[in-house]
């Protein structure tokens, strides 16, 4: 994560972490059978930064995948990647914080001076926000090597692994970032978080979906609606299915949360959801089929809105 995963020092590999999920990828393939495993059947499945982490490597594993499936939830390579320009000068900020590069442009120095740090010292002297950009100072960094300045391009070349995949976001992204920005004072129209809902999940969702039926992949999408009384960040406004809310009836999380009292529709929710992904997981090009989801195809009813009607008469 942050500085130790994305390393902004234009003198070494750029996203340190991105190497790192692939080696954890091949050591699941050379080892998973020692576990009862099958390396044919390895699926990559990730939420928010985890989805977009999933949808750079669907673009730079063309060759070898390993993979046989993606669930890509709330995050796609919309989530932006930084230059090298931008990357480093994160980096030369929390040198020049920690005393690393006052005296020396040599980038072996440096780094040796780096190194000497506690994580921290490092943590400590890493500004936390990109004031020019709104994000993280640390971040996937443009390569064409893993992190592609042609995204859009290759999407349409279909240039990307070709397994099945399963995507979508929660209807309301913005309901997460819009509450956490009232507590710090800042106050945004409602139409900058309906634009940011669109164009950072929604429709780039809705697109990574669209060129993967195109390559003619079993492909499923979803938005997921869920506003739960419990879970709710903010009541007036409400808060809404914000980013991440789903995750907790998903992981079955609810009893993690002291006092929550989970009601049982929620606990229901939960159980339908690991159904689904389950199901993708166990046979990636029909299993949702049989669950009962249509395979996604643009223009037609086949985004799942799914309603489910609970003991307590809720719809969800």
């Amino acid at each position: 994560m942050n500085i130790f995963g994305f390393l902004g020092n234009p003198h070494s590999p750029a996203s340190l972490a991105l190497m790192d999920r692939r080696l954890a990828v091949e050591w699941v393939r050379d080892n998973i059978h020692a576990f009862g495993g099958d390396p044919s059947r390895i699926i990559l499945f990730g939420q928010s930064a985890g989805g977009g982490s999933i949808d750079l490597y669907s673009y730079a594993y063309t060759s070898d995948p390993i993979i046989s499936g993606m669930i890509l939830q709330s995050g796609t390579t919309s989530l932006g990647a930084y230059t090298q320009e931008t990357a480093a000068k994160g980096w030369y900020n929390v040198t020049s914080t920690l005393n690393c590069s006052q005296n020396t442009t040599n980038s072996i120095s440096l780094m040796a001076c780096m190194r000497n740090k506690t994580t921290s010292d490092i943590t400590s002297a890493m500004p936390q926000f990109n004031a020019a950009t709104g994000a993280a100072y640390f971040w996937p960094t443009i390569d064409e090597i893993l992190v592609f300045s042609d995204g859009h391009s290759r999407s349409t070349a279909g240039k990307f692994i070709k397994v099945p995949i399963l995507i979508g976001n929660t209807d309301y992204e913005a309901g997460y970032l819009k509450a956490m920005s009232s507590a710090f004072d800042a106050y945004l129209p409602d139409e900058h978080w309906d634009v940011f809902n669109l164009q950072v999940y929604t429709c780039p969702s809705a697109e990574r979906a669209k060129v993967s039926v195109f390559a003619g992949l079993s492909t499923w999408r979803y938005r997921y609606s869920g506003d739960f009384e419990e879970l709710a960040l903010t009541r007036s406004p409400r808060s809404r299915a914000y980013h991440a809310s789903e995750l907790v009836p998903l992981f079955g999380a609810v009893d993690a949360f002291e006092e929550m009292k989970p009601s049982g529709d929620l606990i229901e929710v939960g159980r339908y959801l690991r159904g689904a992904w389950a199901a993708f997981a166990k046979d990636p090009e029909r299993g949702v089929e049989r669950y009962g989801w249509p395979r996604y195809r643009s223009g037609r009813r086949t985004l799942i809105g799914w309603i489910i009607i609970t003991q307590s008469g809720q719809q969800y």
